[in-house]
């Protein structure tokens, strides 16, 4: 069969421009330029359109030859190839393909590198029914295009290996990444390789991204066709350790800073100098004082915390959406560059001594009626309750500016979720973080002079706003690349 096809592809490349038009029926971008775009194009120019579903083996054979005769491999469906050049995903597609159409069209002529060499069809004939079964496990992520080709070609090989049994699972869910992190451990991969999707696990052998090619599967699913080594149910009991472990390196890191430039916020500064200013001021004992700022600061905590809890899960349901989880992580990483820029001019503005200037910070309105309602507060009986009431109802006030740090940090970590094991904890640690600005703040202010405090932070504001500008940069860059 695949003879047959290349023996065509010679010819009809000598006598006609031939579009060669590789997908998957699964593939709702593939779909949209195979009944849309290309009748189009049909319309425009004289072509030949062939079009292969990779789900069926003798599609994708030729799929990996003729990719490896142009020596480029490409990620994303669908695939075509016209001429000399190959294009990978609608972007590409849509982006360049009329414009070769239009030179080919001009020089009536559309040519690949020779491909006669292949005389033979290389199809590996369905295993015996006397063979084991072969279990396969493939880990993929939802909003992955490495991943969508990957499924085509476990989909052919299902066609070829009768015994193969393939099991599929979602790396946003705890359960994969540990199983994934205990099968990496077992075969002892390396900490770079590990929860990466698109990967695929036989017997003693993993393969990641562009490794998993079906030649290689076949070789595998030819070696452990007797059956594969069993699993050892004690390494699941030290992968979550180890996912915990790395993750503490690597993602934590950028929480606990998100978490502390959103804590040196001047919105919540402003607030806790307001608020023991006035505590002080009608006389309250130190004591009293001290413990009003644990609760108020407590409230807060919890506050922003049950924020955390809720936008995480909401977010993470919709993005298990391919196409709304691209819009969240784009419209995110928008914003976050937006705020990267105000940031960056707030910066230049309070550098020039003109703080009235800054655009992030909270509107007189809303500060105006933080005061009120701490004195409200403040002036019952109940300086517990009172304090703790007070810290959950000006954090959600406050949220609208120290908010613009939080939302696109938790973001990120749907982004990061095969490292992130267990969101529950960063959200408890970016918080703790966030607060604890406030404790000192409150502390200070309880020993020193409110003025010069005010005057530290106020010399301090430029600093704070050109590292949150870079914050800002950095997630929105992130959001941008996780949403293509």
């Amino acid at each position: 069969m695949i003879t047959f096809l290349l023996t065509a592809f010679l010819f009809t490349h000598s006598q006609n421009i031939t579009l060669y038009f590789f997908y998957s029926p699964d593939c709702g971008h593939c779909m949209d330029l195979l009944l849309d775009d290309i009748p189009k194009l049909q319309r425009k120019y004289r072509f030949i359109l062939k079009k292969y579903d990779i789900n069926y083996p003798e599609n994708y054979k030729l799929l990996e030859k003729m990719e490896e005769k142009v020596s480029e491999i490409g990620e994303d469906l669908p695939i075509i190839f016209i001429g000399d050049s190959v294009f990978y995903g609608p972007g590409r597609v849509r982006g360049a393909l009329e414009s070769t159409l239009k030179i080919l069209t001009a020089s009536s002529s559309s040519s690949l590198p020779d491909t006669s060499e292949y005389s033979q069809d290389t199809t590996i004939p369905p295993l015996r029914s006397d063979s084991a079964e072969i279990h396969l496990y493939y880990f993929y992520q939802p909003r992955c295009r490495e991943c969508n080709r990957t499924a085509s070609l476990l989909n052919a090989l299902k066609k070829y290996h009768q015994n193969l049994i393939i099991y599929e699972y979602n790396l946003f869910d705890p359960p994969s990444k540990i199983l994934l992190e205990a099968l990496a451990r077992r075969n002892r991969i390396p900490d770079e390789k590990r929860l990466i999707v698109p990967s695929v696990v036989i017997g003693d052998d993993y393969l990641i991204k562009e490794e998993i090619t079906m030649k290689k599967l076949d070789s595998l699913i030819t070696r452990y066709k007797r059956g594969g080594p069993e699993m050892d149910s004690l390494i699941f009991s030290d992968a979550e350790k180890s996912i915990l472990e790395r993750f503490s390196h690597f993602s934590i890191i950028g929480i606990l800073v998100a978490g502390l430039l959103d804590g040196v916020n001047p919105c919540a500064f402003a607030t806790m100098i307001f608020f023991v200013s006035y505590l002080l001021f009608i006389g309250r004992r130190r004591r009293d004082v001290i413990l009003m700022a644990v609760f108020f600061i407590l409230g807060v905590f919890i506050s922003y915390l049950a924020i955390g809890f809720g936008a995480f899960n909401i977010l993470k349901y919709v993005t298990k959406i391919e196409f709304i989880g691209r819009i969240i992580f784009l419209g995110f990483g928008i914003i976050a560059l937006i705020l990267g820029v105000l940031s960056f001019r707030d910066y230049v503005m309070a550098k020039r001594g003109a703080l009235h200037k800054m655009i992030l910070q909270l509107p007189l309105g809303i500060k105006q009626r933080i005061h009120k309602d701490i004195k409200a507060r403040t002036a019952t009986s109940g300086i517990i309750i009172g304090s703790l009431i007070t810290g959950l109802f000006i954090s959600l006030l406050e949220f609208g500016c120290t908010g613009q740090v939080y939302l696109p940090t938790i973001t990120f970590m749907i982004t990061k979720a095969g490292a992130v094991a267990r969101p529950v904890m960063a959200l408890i640690l970016y918080n703790l973080m966030f607060i604890l600005p406030l404790v000192v703040i409150a502390l200070f202010a309880t020993l020193f002079s409110n003025r010069r405090i005010a005057q530290t932070l106020k010399k301090n504001i430029p600093l704070i706003k050109f590292l949150t500008a870079l914050l800002f940069f950095g997630l929105g860059i992130l959001l941008i690349v996780s949403a293509w």
